[in-house]
């Protein structure tokens, strides 16, 4: 029996899926425009545009969000009993990556899983597709 190797999305692939979902999320954010004009909680109309969009897209069958899909990477879970709970963990912890001034997701680059401090802390490791 052959075992399949096992290839970790790097930190370019996941730059490449994350700047291609930045467009639909922007087209969201902007049509929401006419929706709640001028109500000054653009910044949560943001957040409840981002977080649900990469959170539905990764629970999905797709368990990737269409610039994932594009790059051919998802988000695989280390224990798929937990995903629906790991998924949200791990966007959620995406900020907390950020507010490192980028830190979070520096460790991407060193380490062989290559696994950001969201990653790590929710149990998750993004894969390329094996096909």
């Amino acid at each position: 029996m052959v075992e399949k190797e096992i290839r970790y999305a790097g930190f370019s692939q996941r730059l490449l899926a994350h700047n291609v979902d930045l467009l639909p999320m922007l087209l969201l954010l902007y049509g929401s425009t006419f929706l709640f004009p001028k109500v000054g909680f653009d910044w949560l109309i943001f957040l409840l545009i981002y977080f649900g969009y990469n959170i539905g897209f990764e629970l999905s069958g797709w368990q990737a969000t269409p610039g994932k899909r594009w790059a051919k990477i998802h988000v695989g879970i280390e224990d798929p009993k937990k995903q629906p709970y790991r998924i949200v963990l791990r966007n959620f912890l995406k900020v907390f990556s950020l507010l490192l001034f980028f830190s979070g997701f520096v460790f991407i680059i060193f380490n062989r899983q290559q696994k950001g401090l969201h990653d790590y802390l929710a149990g998750t490791v993004v894969l390329f597709d094996e096909h």
